[in-house]
């Protein structure tokens, strides 16, 4: 099988549902379509491609493109002169139609489809321990760079304070690529200032800088108290010396510690450690659409009814974590994980059902979990609703 009709295979089956015509359509001929919310492709007598969309409301959109008189806008091209058809998948919820316009887009437009998704990277922090000399790093490049990750934060900017302050915490070197050339490389201002033992000169060992980067990775993860307790006794003996620019620097260290110990560590996890089950509230219904994400694979389940859905999310979970996960590019990979943690920064908390699962957790904790998200999302739509309303 050539690889053309191995793609035309592909979107046969992405997008099931056909509906076809000669000429311009008129109403009746778009009648079929349905009023529902659906991913979409135009598509040429011969099946070629013309426009992607997603529409909450396929009928009126394709109503409005197709049969509206064409607008004499210059540059413009007349889609019913061209469109002899509409490929379908209904959908369930704005996370599904997301994700699988980015499938389609990538397959239908491999050299510029990141311009044309809802969604950029999701930053992490990274370090590789196989490495002679290791180095703490902003990346977006999840599973396409070996090492461990630990995030997420939404941008880049964020996720870079996070960095400086583990460098000011632990006196991490700023200038990585000198510390890589030790002890050949150069000494910068804060080695002169004392902030560093210059590793990358010879000053120190670089085992022992090694230390000093397993100890901040480790305060990242959440284990901070054991820094912040020595920490605070460092501040109060450098005031009892009246080492007091001392003191004020440790105390100013202290503030971050403390501030990333309740709202920074709450939110991060090594993510190559974690499997979520989310669950989607699905438009116009009182249920929920079902995924599984692991490792950059992302599997969709059953729509559940919200009265059932902690029931058929413990009995389907187990199921999906049993069949082998699609065999995908760490491309894919790192760019389903951006789609994922996107929607878990910005929509989980207030709307959706998000529980890590691991390896001790029983089905009967779950469903407990699974129900407890349910009804308080559902709560908090209906409050929202009513202050809308108000």
């Amino acid at each position: 099988m050539s690889t053309t009709d191995s793609a035309a295979d592909w979107l046969a089956a992405a997008l099931p549902q056909l509906c076809s015509w000669s000429g311009r359509p008129c109403a009746e001929q778009l009648a079929p379509l349905p009023s529902g919310p659906a991913v979409a492709l135009f598509v040429t007598e011969g099946g070629a491609p013309v426009q992607l969309l997603t529409a909450q409301q396929l009928r009126r959109a394709a109503l409005a493109r197709l049969t509206a008189p064409p607008e004499p806008r210059r540059g413009r091209a007349d889609l019913a002169e061209i469109v002899r058809g509409v490929r379908w998948r209904p959908i369930s919820c704005p996370f599904e139609a997301r994700w699988w316009y980015y499938r389609l887009a990538r397959q239908l437009h491999p050299q510029d489809y990141r311009k044309l998704v809802s969604f950029g990277p999701a930053w992490f922090l990274h370090v590789d321990w196989a490495r002679a000399i290791p180095e703490i790093a902003v990346t977006e490049r999840i599973w396409r760079t070996p090492g461990e990750f630990l995030g997420p934060w939404p941008t880049h900017k964020p996720c870079q304070e996070a960095l400086a302050g583990l460098w000011d915490l632990f006196d991490l070197c700023r200038y990585p690529e000198q510390v890589q050339k030790a002890p050949h490389g150069t000494r910068c201002a804060y080695a002169d200032m004392g902030r560093c033992d210059a590793p990358c000169d010879g000053g120190a060992p670089v085992p022992v800088y090694a230390a000093r980067c397993r100890d901040a990775w480790r305060f990242a993860g959440g284990v901070t108290q054991d820094w912040i307790a020595a920490a605070t006794d460092r501040m109060i003996a450098a005031a009892a010396l009246q080492k007091y620019e001392l003191a004020a620097q440790i105390k100013q260290q202290l503030e971050f510690a403390r501030r990333w110990a309740s709202e920074t560590a709450p939110h991060l996890y090594p993510i190559e450690r974690v499997t979520w089950l989310l669950g989607l509230p699905v438009t116009r219904r009182q249920a929920w659409k079902l995924f599984l994400f692991r490792g950059g694979h992302l599997a969709e389940g059953p729509v559940a009814p919200h009265r059932r859905v902690d029931a058929e999310a413990a009995a389907w979970l187990p199921v999906a974590l049993a069949c082998p996960a699609e065999k995908l590019a760490d491309t894919v990979r790192m760019e389903q994980t951006w789609l994922v943690h996107h929607l878990l920064l910005r929509t989980a908390p207030e709307s959706a059902i998000a529980v890590p699962w691991r390896e001790l957790t029983v089905p009967e904790d779950l469903a407990r979990c699974v129900r407890a998200q349910a009804d308080a999302a559902r709560a908090r739509r209906g409050r929202g609703a009513r202050e809308i309303a108000d």
